[in-house]
């Protein structure tokens, strides 16, 4: 168990603070980061404060590095893994016997190396908390109930503690002890144990007693409509399984058929239980059937059922697992003195690396499959600020600012544009847009544009109509975008230039053609369009003294808003596009040429000057 611990702190703590924050774990940093009493007014509904009052203090011990902030989660993780072969083996323990701890040991593997929760315990969330306090309240209840031994008061105050820590955690917490509810009351019907039902009893009333003070306001979640769009209720039970047994980062074939190996030993491992203990069985099958019962319940009245709520099912589960290796292992209930023991533990043993080899692979693909990790603030913040020039202004297109991008753009950090959130202009009209950001932008000469969380809207069309956009960098599901405004020194040369039958070229246009290495070129082109075009991508290429082009960006006009195909017949068009100059560019002269091609068969369109259209003499200095 010392090389299980151990396997499991290194993989949750390798990478830790690898990938950027996300939006969640913004708001545990900015909520963790307020006083207590202003922590405590401004909780909404449907979050609980137990771990934003835990990490407050922590982050006051460790600072607010992301490393200090996914700490604690990593601890409760970790946690976990000695709970559950603790859990698993005390249900296992009929009588004292060498192999007693097995089912915990395989349970405790197969936890360790889960992608699932390598996951939660990278992230500054509360959910591996939640895990870890659902298997020590369960814990402390069988040391009451079934092994109360002769010093059951410290068992009282660590199930009241952690019972009431779990619904203080998350509201899916409630969870916990309503399954435990369920097993007491069956158990008391077979058992008809009086003195142990009095201390659970007592111990569950010091736990209600202990969250009483929140429950008025844990009660106003009863009118929280959910973050997500509807979904299928009836998805829930094979998603969990997957999910909770092979994870999201499993990849194909086996995300499709080993959760039928999990479901098949999970059956096995309840008739296992049953067996070796009834009440293990009934504290096991409790502990996943009403919360996901209820779950299910929930998910008819309210959409939002993400599997990280209900991560308590995941101990009792794995249990059931354990269970079903264990059923072929040494000393099984089904065999009899004289088997073949050498081979029942050979199986029992290769079957729990099997699986912990699965569950590897997974998790190495959370460490390198970008596809699977979170939205890049740190590299996009990174972005900007490597190439902010002064008088830039940040807009950030999304979500409030504050909850992560802020956390690395930062005035210490080389951040020193100001930043404003546009995200309610989304939905707005262009006017409206146009006299907000024509306000916020009026001394700006290059504006950068964060986009995230939703696709191109009014914000995106305003700048690809009043700004030149240069080829934007993409971090994980943020777009970053540098825009040039108008400076107010076009430089026009008129052209008449056809391009097959359908566009003509009237004229370009250029802020300047002296630019200096690593400036912001604005060009412009105006075009005719006399009959309906294909959809062609633009080509705009710098070509040195020597012919040998020097750089080039490829692109469809006005930022992918407006490809040639929708030009409208007999009426101009124009298309506005930045290039930034490479700042380690030679002085010398150089020409700007503009060719069309298809991007289907990259066949450049001909025209009486030839594939590349000059469009203007530039003497980099």
């Amino acid at each position: 168990m010392l090389m299980v611990l151990l396997l499991a702190y290194a993989l949750r703590a390798y990478h830790l603070d690898y990938q950027s924050l996300w939006s969640d774990e913004g708001i545990s940093l900015l909520r963790a980061s307020l006083s207590l009493p202003e922590m405590l007014a401004e909780m909404p509904r449907e979050h609980m404060p137990g771990y934003f009052v835990l990490l407050h203090g922590w982050l006051r011990l460790a600072g607010e590095s992301d490393f200090s902030l996914r700490f604690p989660s990593l601890l409760a993780s970790v946690l976990s893994v000695a709970l559950i072969f603790r859990l698993g083996a005390d249900l296992n323990k009929v009588v004292p016997a060498a192999n007693s701890a097995t089912a915990g040991a395989v349970a405790a593997v197969l936890l360790a190396t889960s992608a699932f929760q390598v996951w939660y315990a990278q992230e500054a969330r509360m959910y591996s908390w939640l895990l870890a306090m659902a298997l020590l309240s369960t814990w402390a209840l069988w040391r009451l109930l079934v092994r109360p031994g002769r010093q059951p008061a410290p068992w009282l105050v660590v199930y009241a503690v952690t019972t009431a820590a779990c619904v203080y955690l998350h509201l899916y917490g409630a969870l916990v002890p309503i399954a435990q509810t369920v097993f007491v009351a069956g158990w008391a019907i077979v058992q008809r144990d009086v003195r142990s039902l009095v201390r659970w009893a007592g111990a569950s009333a010091v736990a209600f007693l202990l969250f009483l003070p929140w429950l008025p306001r844990a009660l106003a979640i009863f009118g929280f409509e959910g973050w997500r769009e509807g979904g299928n209720a009836s998805e829930i039970p094979w998603r969990y399984l997957a999910t909770y047994s092979v994870s999201d980062g499993m990849p194909a074939p086996w995300h499709g058929w080993l959760p039928w190996l999990y479901a098949l030993l999970a059956l096995a491992g309840i008739w296992f239980w049953r067996r070796v203990r009834p009440a293990a069985a009934w504290l096991l099958v409790a502990g996943v059937l009403v919360p996901m019962t209820i779950v299910f319940a929930f998910a008819l009245r309210n959409p939002d059922y993400h599997e990280r709520y209900a991560i308590m099912v995941t101990g009792p589960l794995l249990l059931w697992v354990a269970g079903g290796v264990r059923l072929i292992g040494p000393d099984s209930p089904t065999q009899h003195p004289g088997s073949r023991r050498g081979l029942t533990i050979a199986a029992a043993l290769a079957l729990t690396a099997a699986l912990a080899a699965a569950n590897l692979v997974a998790v190495e693909r959370l460490y390198n499959d970008v596809a699977l990790q979170k939205p890049d603030f740190r590299g996009a913040a990174g972005r900007i600020m490597g190439e902010l020039h002064p008088g830039d202004v940040v807009l950030v297109d999304g979500p409030d600012p504050e909850k992560v991008f802020l956390h690395y753009y930062s005035a210490g950090a080389g951040g020193t544009g100001p930043v404003y959130a546009v995200g309610e202009l989304e939905q707005a009209t262009l006017d409206a847009a146009d006299a907000e950001l024509t306000r916020r932008l009026q001394d700006a000469s290059r504006v950068w544009e964060l986009l995230y969380f939703h696709n191109p809207a009014t914000v995106q069309v305003w700048l690809a109509t009043r700004g030149w956009a240069t080829d934007p960098t993409y971090h994980n599901g943020i777009r970053v975008t540098l825009y040039g405004l108008n400076d107010g020194r076009a430089i026009s040369r008129s052209l008449g230039v056809a391009f097959g039958t359908e566009l003509t070229l009237e004229a370009a246009e250029v802020n300047t053609v002296t630019p200096q290495p690593g400036e912001l070129l604005r060009v412009t082109t105006r075009w005719f369009t006399q009959a309906p075009a294909p959809e062609y991508k633009f080509s705009l290429r710098l070509h040195d003294a020597a012919g040998t082009i020097a750089q080039s960006v490829d692109y469809v006009p006005q930022n992918w808003l407006a490809p040639t195909n929708v030009w409208l017949v007999d009426q101009p068009a124009s298309d506005q596009r930045g290039l930034v100059l490479r700042p380690d560019l030679p002085p010398g002269q150089y020409r700007l040429t503009l060719r069309l091609y298809d991007p289907g068969t990259g066949a450049a369109v001909e025209t009486a000057l030839g594939q590349d259209v000059l469009l203007a003499e530039l003497e980099i200095g």
